[in-house]
This record gives structure tokens, sequence and C-alpha cells, in this order.
């Protein structure tokens, strides 16, 4: 089994790799990622993997159990929003006959069968606060009871916790019991957004496109580099899945516009006056057209994008007083890339040392 943190990818194998098979990329947000997993993996600390929706969330739970002396036990996914909240409770912790009305038989629940293996709670924060509190003593190590039960039930079982919201807020909103919060995050994975990470754009349409024609029987053909190179200004609000969906329309009918994301990364307004870079006067006095000079689009829609975050990352470190992590909520970003923002963009506190903030 190979080594996550000395996983070398190249662009074949990117492109060649099954579907849903790793955390495919070469940038260094994904490697960061991937290093983070390599050292966790063989622990047996809660996890929680925190991430907009389509950023792999799934997958990382996968590589965290793959790479864990667990392997070969089971793993156990649960998609929480996906089971009506009367009956997940008697889902995760199972129930005995005659326990409710159309109990017959005795089941148990998804912790048992995920014994000395690792159960995955997708979109925790979509449980109620009686499930919370019955996590809770799993969480802590304590046996529980099956509903109706009156036998403890003791499990060995690894738990992996993954949303798409702030769980803080969550707990501010009386939505997230605070002990079932601070136990879940022993340790935090943050999933970066596509548009975080817009160098693996090409290397993943391309991934996408290969297994899509593979599997709808066409033939693989390479997207042109124009639209790759398009694609990477796209705001992906989607991610990863809204990606893939926009490849295999573009397989299945060959149409270039299913390659379109949900628009453009840099304002309409800011990259023209970005781009422009020298502007002539009539050489006679008759009104004649005007001649421009222009750098191309794809540097001056770069250029507005830098500008543009570079700004808004210097304000908002000034309104929280250069509390990093404060800025990187209001960012609604990670504070591993704001970290990475402010190194490439060179910002620094004007009169004075840094506050750390953190």
């Amino acid at each position: 089994m190979p080594e996550l943190a000395q996983m070398s990818q190249t662009r074949e194998e990117i492109v060649r790799a099954p579907l849903n098979e790793g955390l495919l990329g070469t940038s260094a947000a994904i490697q960061e990622v991937r290093d983070l997993i390599q050292r966790l993996a063989e622990s047996s600390l809660t996890v929680l993997i925190n991430g907009e929706s389509g950023t792999g969330k799934d997958i990382a739970a996968r590589l965290l159990h793959k790479h864990s002396p667990r392997y070969g036990k089971p793993f156990i996914k649960v998609n929480c929003p996906a089971i009506p909240e009367s009956i997940l409770e008697s889902e995760l912790f199972g129930y005995e006959r005659g326990a409710f009305t159309g109990a017959r038989a005795s089941k148990p629940g998804r912790f048992e069968l995920a014994n000395y293996g690792t159960i995955f709670l997708d979109e925790i924060a979509e449980t109620s606060y009686t499930v919370q509190g019955k996590l809770l003593q799993v969480l802590d190590g304590e046996p529980f009871m099956r509903i109706g039960g009156v036998h403890a039930i003791d499990v060995d079982v690894r738990v992996l916790a993954a949303t798409n919201v702030d769980l803080e807020k969550a707990v501010r909103d009386g939505r997230m019991r605070e002990d079932v919060f601070f136990r879940l995050s022993e340790v935090l994975v943050s999933m970066p957004p596509l548009r975080e990470r817009r160098e693996d754009i090409p290397l993943l349409a391309e991934h996408f496109n290969f297994n899509h024609s593979e599997r709808l029987g066409k033939v693989y053909k390479p997207i042109p580099e124009r639209l790759l190179e398009e694609m990477t200004q796209y705001e992906w609000h989607g991610n990863i899945r809204e990606l893939g969906a926009c490849v295999k329309k573009y397989v299945t009918t060959g149409d270039p516009e299913t390659l379109r994301g949900e628009g453009p990364a840099a304002p309409a307004e800011a990259a023209p006056a970005v781009g422009r870079s020298a502007e002539t006067k009539p050489s006679n006095g008759n009104g004649e057209s005007v001649a421009h000079r222009f750098v191309p689009l794809k540097e001056a829609t770069q250029r507005a994008v830098e500008e543009t975050e570079r700004a808004m990352i210097e304000e908002a470190l000034r309104f929280t007083l250069w509390n990093r992590r404060k800025a990187a909520r209001l960012l609604k970003i990670s504070y591993s890339s704001l970290l990475r923002r402010i190194d490439v963009y060179q910002i620094g506190k004007v009169g004075g040392d840094e506050a750390e903030g953190d």
C-alpha cells in the first residue's frame, strides 16, 4: 500500500485513476490534506472532516480507514440526513424485538456492525440532541444499549464525522451539543474547495473525461487546451462533484458549453481595468478608431482575482485586529489557505509586527 505522503501523482496516473479513488491532484492544498491523513491514519483519534459539499470528504474518510490498522475490518458510512430523524437512533444503535410497533425481531445497529472497524457519520450536524447524547457515550468509550434493550453493548469503533456547516455556529444556535462538538473535533481535516486548487482543475477534468468515456463506451478524446484554461476560471461552487457532472455531460453530448461552471472567478467590472495595458489617442483629427493594447484575457482575469483577494484579506485582517483564525472564518476559507495567501501576497502589518491572535 503506497504511502500517502510519498505519492507522486503524474498526469497519466491522475487521468487514468478509477473514479472516486484517492485525493487526486498536485496542488499544495491537496498535498497538505494527503500528508495530514497519512499522519492521522494509524491513530484511533476521532476526526472531523469539514468542507463544502463536493470537496471529497467521503474519499478522505475512506483513505483514513484504508491506511489504518483497521483496514480489512468494516467501514460503515451513515448518511445522517438521508435517514428520518425518528429512526436514526435505532439505525445507529439497534433495537430489541418488541421495542416499538413493527419491531418483530432484534436488529443490531450500525455501531455494532462497525465493531473493530470505522464508522463514518456524514453530515453529523443533522442529528438530533437525543442521538448526539447517545453518540457521546460511544465517543467517551462507554457501552450503550439498543432501544428496548437491557444489556450493555461495548464496541471498539473509530468514529469519523463530516460536515459542510460551521459546527461552532451550530453550537451557538443550539443545534449541536457543545460536549459532542469538542469530542468530534479532536482533529480537524479541512477539505479545500476547488477554487483554492485551480491548478488541479485541468487534471481532474481529464480524469473524469477518461473515466466517463470508458463507462459510456465513447472514444477518449482529450479536452482542448483552450477549454481547460477556461475551466480554471469558473467558481465551481459544487466543487469536484459539479466538475465531474459537467464533464460527463460533455462526454455524452460533445457540447463544450456543458463544461461551463457557475461563472468566472473575477468580478466582471474588474477585468477590463486590469487588462488594459495602454491606450493611444487617434493619430489624426478625424476621430477615427482608438487603438488599444491589451494583455491576454487569462492574465487580466488572474490579476483581477489576485488584487481582489489581497484587498479582502487585508481588510479582514484589519477588521479582526490581525487575528488570522477569525479572519479565515470571516472569509469562509480554511486557516491554512489564509496562511498560504498571506505568504503568497506578502501581506504584512504596517507599522509593527503581526499579532498572532491564533
